[in-house]
């Protein structure tokens, strides 16, 4: 098996600045990893949202939150009356599985860099008008991320990025990494958290071995098992169907965290490996694919 990804790793050399580094793990760690250009650390984009989610996760186990907690259960200051009907359906497991409900593309990069939203998200999402009912219709935006970022922040009483350092980071041997922030100084949650491919990949070793990293349970296997399975349909231009922050591999029986240009950990535990790779900013992700299905997938 090792050699199919080796085969892949040769065929990604044949074309320069395809990649800019990846690793390969299975259950005991690192099998190998390759840095072709110097940085070694980058904005991962919406991979972020996997670590979002299991963070989220983390909250269900330490009975803070339960998949069907309300955001109006969670936000009842910052509620008003008239918004409390509307919003009443949504749950975190909606807002995980990007089924809210507001069917439409919030807080996405180049919407904050005009002012959308500004200065307060939270406000901004709350008064989003309602298109669909909650948990029918996946709609990927990164509003959905944020509020379940803000649902775990308001229900620990801390703040998003020290509940991650504390419960993901320091038992993942991540450190303290950097995250965006909302103008108000909260942690953007669903993109611009900046990690190494090596750091990327130990989230798919805690995955692969069901929420367990060196000996130490840092998240239930029931979550994990959630996770790997899909929640809500896509449509068909894209690659899988959606869980809880994760997109589905449907060639290998896994799943992935998934960033902008391909910033992704694939997890294959059928086949007992991790695959992360960090791509430069371009449009040559779908030639990596290609190349992944012919050399791995297809082989399988």
């Amino acid at each position: 098996m090792e050699q199919l990804f080796l085969n892949f790793k040769k065929r990604i050399e044949e074309h320069p600045n395809l990649v800019e580094a990846m690793c390969l793990s299975n259950k005991d760690g690192l099998i190998w990893k390759e840095q072709y250009l110097p940085r070694t650390v980058r904005n991962i984009y919406s991979h972020s949202k996997s670590f979002t989610s299991l963070m989220a996760g983390i909250a269900i186990d330490e009975e803070k939150l339960s998949l069907d907690t309300r955001l109006v259960d969670v936000f009842k200051e910052e509620i008003n009356e008239e918004n409390y009907d509307r919003l009443y359906e949504i749950k975190l497991k909606d807002l995980l599985s990007m089924s809210s409900g507001f069917d439409d593309d919030y807080l996405f990069g180049w919407q904050k860099a005009q002012g959308i939203g500004y200065p307060d998200y939270l406000k901004f999402m709350l008064s989003r008008e309602l298109k669909q009912k909650p948990g029918t219709k996946f709609h990927y935006s990164n509003g959905d991320t944020y509020l379940v970022s803000r649902m775990i922040e308001k229900v620990y009483n801390k703040k998003f990025v020290q509940l991650c350092y504390e419960k993901i980071f320091q038992p993942l041997e991540i450190g303290f990494p950097m995250w965006g922030c909302d103008p108000q100084g909260y942690c953007t949650a669903a993109s611009e958290l900046c990690l190494s491919v090596e750091q990327m990949n130990r989230l798919g070793i805690l995955f692969l071995n069901k929420g367990v990293y060196k000996g130490k349970r840092i998240i239930s296997e029931q979550y994990v098992n959630m996770c790997s399975v899909s929640k809500i349909n896509t449509p068909k231009n894209y690659w899988g169907d959606y869980s809880y922050q994760f997109w589905m591999v449907p060639e290998c029986e896994g799943y992935r965290a998934d960033g902008a240009y391909g910033q992704l950990t694939i997890i294959m535990p059928k086949q007992g490996y991790v695959l992360s790779f960090q791509r430069p900013e371009d449009d040559k992700l779908e030639k990596v694919i290609e190349i992944l299905r012919e050399e791995v997938f297809n082989k399988l």
